[in-house]
This record gives structure tokens, sequence and C-alpha cells, in this order.
């Protein structure tokens, strides 16, 4: 079921990329008008989290030219989406009843800028006033609040529709009352006895800005007017910039679609006023979780030379304390093993420094627990029930690099995705004739374990469950987790076909990952933006592979049959079964010329962790 949801979600992606240029055309990109404030030099300093679309009208155009995009729009996949789009807009119809718009018209609103931010109670943007002590503070409110820009535009008479349905249909007793200031009108709503349920908001040339404080509504519409804030705000913000600045494309194109939270401020933010909230306010800091500073990035969709890049960066205090100090990745080789083989549909590998962060696992929990703690209630059971012992036998034996494969074995079902999982080791012989026997042992007797050879190597297989719950022709396939040791690894697998897949490769029947074109396409893209710095892990993924096992099951018979099960009074699975139904789904080739490698790496920086990941663009 995990797969045919999977499928699904990647047609809903189609969808929306042919939508977006069906509604654009030929519409040319839109700078920020002159004269207002973007949503960073808006919002206060102090905001909690931030998600900002720079310009969705050209994010809808630069969508179109991509390689999803351009999927999304050929000639014999059309017919599908188009069949799917206008089955989803009839079973939608209510939504013309409730909000006055349908589909095609509320998608059509957002043309500029789009921002939507949370704020604390303590907004930094308060009216000022004197407290006892004559001093002047700002007031603070009871509660968070959430903030909109939008930029309609031309579109804004739809918003304009919105607002007037919802007008119709709001509770009664809250009272709708205007105020003036200077050229805009400002619009509240408010329950006369629930402060919380409030709703304001102005319009100004097509930009709407709107709140659930209403008193903020005010504060923001006088700096829109004079396009000077009163307080800081999140442009000024430390934290802010320091991962924007990370997150900007290749030669510096801003990002079309940013990010930003601060994840402690929002669980202070939401923590109770009580005896709980305050001993968790305290054990935050014993955590070291304190130095979780803020978490952001971006998107950027048809930067030169890629077809999309995204960045996403952990901002972390330094030196890091207790939990933070487990976070131990290093930098060391990535290029794959040579007995990867070519086959795979992706790649990823990490190195880590386990003894700091078995070490630093073993100091937290005897802070809580008690001197030596760790050793007597963890280690020493699991030494007695394995008959090992685990610290010296397993966790010292690390190397620090873990690689983990996917790959899908055929016939297509609906679990098909199988992966496997290296872990490099100091001493490989040690583990193979010493550690492996004893875990292989502590298998229960019921679980169906096998000896097996595929080729030069040799392979334990576990049989998971019963064989009798998998019929052969089944929707499900049984697992089988299978156990070997490839040069200094021992590598563990979901299925024999990955097994077998790795065993061609040791033998020499199939090439290496290292070799092929795309992977070195996509190995000199990271080793250009680390400027020959060494990372701490990467990842390579071919997307054909993936969406061929989606096509597979789209055209399987049998799975149709199932999501004809899964619609029911769904109108997005009714939407998909009808298109399937009616459209036939073209050549694989047709979509796999449009697709191409993707990869992604992670480096360890002072301010903290960054990872980057692109797909590149196919000609």
């Amino acid at each position: 079921m995990r797969q045919c949801f999977r499928k699904i979600q990647v047609l809903a992606i189609l969808v929306t990329l042919w939508m977006a240029h069906a509604t654009v055309g030929v519409a040319t990109a839109q700078e920020v008008a002159t004269g207002r404030l973007t949503a960073p030099k808006l919002f206060p300093e102090k905001t909690l989290a931030y998600l900002r679309v720079d310009d969705v009208k050209q994010l809808r155009e630069d969508l179109s030219n991509s390689m999803m995009g351009k999927l999304g729009n050929d000639e014999q996949l059309k017919p599908i989406l188009m069949e799917f789009y206008g089955s989803f807009v009839r079973a939608t119809e209510r939504m013309q009843d409730v909000f006055g718009l349908n589909l095609d018209e509320v998608l059509s609103i957002p043309n500029g800028e789009l921002a939507i931010a949370l704020l604390p109670k303590d907004r930094g943007i308060g009216k000022l006033v004197r407290n006892d002590d004559g001093d002047r503070v700002r007031i603070q409110s009871d509660r968070p609040a959430v903030v909109l820009l939008l930029d309609a535009g031309a579109e804004i008479t739809s918003v304009q529709i919105l607002l007037k349905r919802m007008d119709e249909s709001i509770d009664p007793e809250m009272a709708h009352t205007e105020k003036e200031v200077d050229r805009l009108t400002l619009h509240r709503y408010a329950h006369p006895n629930r402060r919380d349920q409030q709703f304001a908001y102005f319009i100004d040339n097509g930009v709407m800005v709107a709140s659930s404080d209403s008193e903020l509504v005010e504060q923001l519409a006088g700096a829109w007017i004079t396009q000077q804030p009163e307080w800081k705000t999140l442009s000024e913000n430390r934290k802010f910039t320091s991962i924007m600045s990370r997150s900007v494309g290749t030669e510096g194109e801003r990002p079309q679609i940013s990010f930003y939270a601060d994840p402690m401020a929002i669980v202070r933010e939401f923590l109770p006023r009580d005896a709980s909230g305050a001993m968790v306010k305290a054990v935050l800091p014993a955590l070291g979780l304190d130095g979780i500073e803020a978490v952001g990035g971006s998107s950027i969709i048809g930067p030169p030379d890629f077809d999309s890049i995204t960045h996403m960066h952990l901002l972390l205090s330094s030196p890091r304390r207790a939990v933070l100090s487990l976070v131990r990745p290093k930098s060391g080789a990535t290029a794959p093993e040579a007995w990867v083989p070519d086959t795979v549909a992706s790649y990823m590998t990490l190195n880590w420094d386990w003894s700091s962060t078995v070490e630093g696992v073993e100091r937290l929990y005897n802070q809580f627990r008690g001197e030596d703690a760790l050793q007597q209630q963890v280690f020493e059971r699991m030494n007695e029930r394995l008959g090992l012992d685990v610290r010296k036998d397993i966790l010292e034996n690390l190397e620090g690099r873990v690689t983990m494969l996917q790959g899908f074995v055929r016939p297509v079902r609906i679990n098909s995705g199988s992966n496997v999982y290296a872990i490099r080791l100091k001493n490989p012989e040690y583990f193979k004739n010493n550690v492996l026997p004893k875990l292989l042992e502590s298998i229960p007797e019921r679980v169906e374990v096998q000896s097996e050879t595929y080729g030069e190597l040799k392979v334990n297989v576990v049989l998971v469950g019963r064989a009798e719950r998998f019929a052969k022709d089944g929707p499900i396939r049984r697992p089988e987790i299978c156990i070997a040791m490839i040069d200094d690894y021992v590598v563990i697998s979901d299925s024999r076909y990955m097994m077998q897949q790795l065993a061609s490769r040791v033998n020499g029947s199939v090439g290496k990952l290292s070799d092929s074109l795309e992977y070195q396409l996509i190995s000199d893209r990271i080793s250009a933006q680390l400027q020959d710095k060494e990372c701490s892990g990467i990842s390579f993924a071919r997307p054909e592979e993936t969406l061929q096992l989606f096509y597979e099951l789209a055209r399987d018979p049998k799975n149709r049959e199932r999501l004809k099960g899964m619609a029911g009074g769904n109108p997005f699975f009714q939407s998909l079964v009808n298109a399937l139904e009616k459209q036939e789904l073209p050549p694989f080739s047709v979509i796999s010329k449009y697709l191409a490698p993707s990869g992604g790496f992670l480096v360890e920086e002072e301010t903290g962790l960054h990872y980057m990941t692109f797909s590149l663009r196919r000609d």
C-alpha cells in the first residue's frame, strides 16, 4: 500500500505542474513591486516560523520549464493528466458553493509574493507603555499569532469574493468593524467574549495582509504606509540571515521558496505555564537542546546547469553540549565501494564518529540514571542475552562508514522497494568468526534461517513471517533478511534479489556504480560545490527507476482494483481511478526521457550542518 500511495503522490505532482503551466501561459517573471515592503522586511525579528514564495507567478513559469513540468506537458501524457484534473474539478464542485470560487479560480489567486509566519506572544512590535518604574516596555500579547502576506495582483477580486463568503458564514456574534489608517481600510472580526476568536486584514494595490491579531494588523498597516517599521525585522535576525546566505543558488540565484523556524523558541512558546512547563524549560539546557538555534533552507527551480537545488541548514551553537554532542558526522571517503553495482536505483553513504556518539550517550544516560548506569542497565543485559560484549565486539568495531542502497524487486509488488545497509568494520574477520555466528544463534528457533551461496558470496537468509501468508502472485512479497560479509563490511538486505545483485558485482558480471556516467556527472557537480573539500556523506539517485515502479503499478489491473477499493468517497482517489480507466498510459520511454539523476551532500560547518540536494537538467 505504501508503494501505491507513492505512485499517487507522483501523479499528483505531475498534475500540479501541468495545472501551473496551463494557468500561466506566456506570463513573464514578476519582480517585487517597488515601494512596498517584502515579508522579511515587514515581519518582526522574533518570528518563530516562516514560509515564503518569492513570486508565485514566476514559480509557476519556472516549474513549467523544469523537467517535471515538461513531462506534465508531454502530448502523450497530457490526456491522462487532463482527465484526472477535470475529474477532480468535477468531484470538488461543492467548493464553488462554499467559497464562491471553483478550484481553478482558487489556485490562480496567488500572483506575486506569498508568505505566512508564526509570531510569538512577545512579537517585539507591541505598543510602548510605561511600567510602575517609569520604564518604557512593550505590551505582550496573550497568544501567538499567524500573519499572512498575499500578493494576488489582478486576482484580488477573487480574494474579495472569499472574504465576502467568510463574512456571510461567520458566527453572528462576531463583530465586524472598520478603521481607516491613512489610505488603508482595516477590517476586523472579533468575538466580544472570546479574545482568541479574531481576524483582521487590509488590502492595498492587490496585496492582502492578514493576521489572527487585529492589533498586529494595525501596526503592520502603519509600517506598510511609511515603509519604515519601528521594530527590528526578520531581515535583521542574525540566525535568519545566516541560513539564507547559505541557501542561494550556485551562482547566487535567489530562491523561489524559502523557509525558516526557531524550534526551541516554538517549544518555549507553547509550553504550559505550570510546573510541568517550568520543568521542561529547565531540562532543555541540561540536554543541550537550547543549542539548536534555527533550521531553514530554500528551493531553487531551474538555476544554470541544474533542474533544481534544495538547501537545508541546521544552525547549531558552539560548542555542542549534551544531546547535540551526539551529532558527530565526520569527513571521509564517499566514492561508491567496489562492490556497489551500477544497477542500483539509489546510493547513499555517511561517515560518522560512532565512538564519540557512544561516549556521549553514556555520559548523558549516566547523568540522569546514575554512575555506570548504561553499562549495568543496558549493555550487561544485552551481553547476557547475546553472549557477546556488545561494547567491545560491536560498537568498538565500527569504523564509521555506513552505506545504503535501494533497488526494486521484480515482478512488481507493493513492497518491491528493497534496501541494503552496509556497515564498515575495523576488524571484519573477528566479526565474521566470533560475532556474526552468535547473532545468528540468538534468532528464535521458530524463524527460518537458511545458508545460501551466490557465486563467491555466502549469505545467511532469515525468512520473516509465515510462508502461507505470502502468495506467489500476491500483492506483497515475503521479506528476506539477508546477511553477508563483503570486504570490510557486514551487509544486510531485505531481499535475495538485492544480495544477488551485489554478488553479480563481486563476480564481475555487472559494472561498478563509480564507473557509470550518471554517477560521474553527479560526483563532478558535488566536487565543484565542495571545491575539492571532503564532506561527511553523499547521495545519488536515478528517479526513473522509482518512477518506473509507480508506472508498472499503475498499469497493473490488480493494483487498479485495489485503488478502487481505496477510493471510497475520496474525490482525489476517485479522479485518479477515472483517469487510469479512461486514458491509457504512454510507453515508459515517454516519461524516462525527461528524467535525470540527482544527488546531494552533507557537510559539517562551524555554524552547524548543511545538506544540499540537486537534480540535473536533461538536454
